[in-house]
């Protein structure tokens, strides 16, 4: 394969990654991340533990970034500054949820690292699973489009986008049986986030991003404000998304990721190709399919992992003595 083929390759892959991100916006799992803040908050603190849980990942779309793995870096898995300062600033409520996401102990390290009912991270393993089922409907997809070489490079999309869709499928599963209520929920903790969030995580982070990115302070407080608004409306958007019926959720996600994808192959290869939102709907049926049987019991035993460990309990604690 020559160099532009691979090229060709790189660019449908990375951005196949954004199929289920309506307009190239939200993140994925958000709602298990905010499922979890919710339950472990045990209904004593304000939404914004919901909000929280979602904001380490407020970079993680941003692909193209030269500040990308220092900023993602620094959201999970240096939660410790935020937390001190968030006391100082009224915002302890949105610091519990920000540390019950991290990726050294919390829920990202369950999903992505060591599940509690899975070897390897829990979603990892799922996306292993669904991979290969998705190769034949992406190589058809590609064939259709003119792609040359359309087995390789399905092969190489399918694991990554069987990442995003087991995420998805798990998000619209908790909103299903555990929680029916999340998509308002996540929806108004992100509308009504504090003004002082901003401040909160440009007081956590800017430092560091200027001095490791040689940017003067107010250039990185400047990329992460930035970030931050962005990713609130995001948050927004997935909430109200997540708070229809199901069938409606799944119809606008299908709808939006075949735009994406048609626009992604035409950009790659010049050539027009219509790609049925049924396509992307059969997508997200397969990953419900692939972890409907046991999600909930790794949902519950990683709450359960959560609510044990003492950075979670006695942060509570303090934060409820302080109310």
């Amino acid at each position: 394969m020559g160099e532009k083929g691979f090229l060709i390759a790189v660019f449908i892959c990375g951005s196949l990654l954004l199929v289920l991100v309506p307009t190239g916006a939200f993140t994925w799992g958000t709602a298990t991340h905010a499922y979890f803040a919710k339950e472990l908050g045990q209904g004593k603190l304000d939404s914004q533990e919901i909000y929280g849980a979602t904001a380490p990942d407020l970079f993680n779309l941003k692909f193209d970034s030269p500040y990308y793995d220092y900023i993602v870096d620094q959201t999970h898995r240096h939660e410790t500054s935020l937390k001190t300062k968030a006391g100082k600033m009224g915002l302890d409520t949105f610091a519990f949820g920000f540390v019950s996401h991290n990726d050294r102990w919390g829920a990202d390290y369950t999903a992505h690292r060591r599940g509690r009912t899975t070897r390897e991270g829990y979603v990892i393993t799922k996306s292993s699973g669904l991979a290969p089922k998705l190769k034949s409907p992406l190589q058809d997809i590609l064939e259709n489009a003119g792609v040359p070489s359309a087995s390789f490079f399905a092969g190489l999309i399918a694991p990554e986008l069987a990442h995003p869709l087991i995420e998805a499928a798990v998000d619209l599963l908790i909103k299903r049986n555990e929680d029916p209520s999340i998509g308002l929920d996540l929806f108004h903790s992100a509308q009504d986030r504090p003004a002082s969030v901003p401040d909160l995580l440009v007081s956590a982070y800017a430092k560091g991003l200027a001095r490791h990115q040689k940017l003067s302070y107010d250039e990185a407080s400047q990329i992460i404000k930035e970030a931050e608004a962005e990713f609130q409306q995001m948050m927004i958007f997935y909430g109200e998304i997540l708070s229809q019926e199901e069938s409606e959720a799944i119809q606008d996600l299908a709808d939006q990721g075949a735009t994406l994808i048609e626009g992604y192959i035409q950009s790659a290869t010049g050539k027009e190709f219509d790609v049925p939102s049924d396509v992307l709907i059969d997508f997200l049926h397969l990953a419900i399919q692939e972890v409907e049987g046991d999600y909930g019991q790794e949902i519950a035993s990683t709450l359960a992992y959560l609510k044990h460990r003492a950075s979670i309990s006695g942060y509570l604690h303090h934060i409820l003595k302080t109310y």
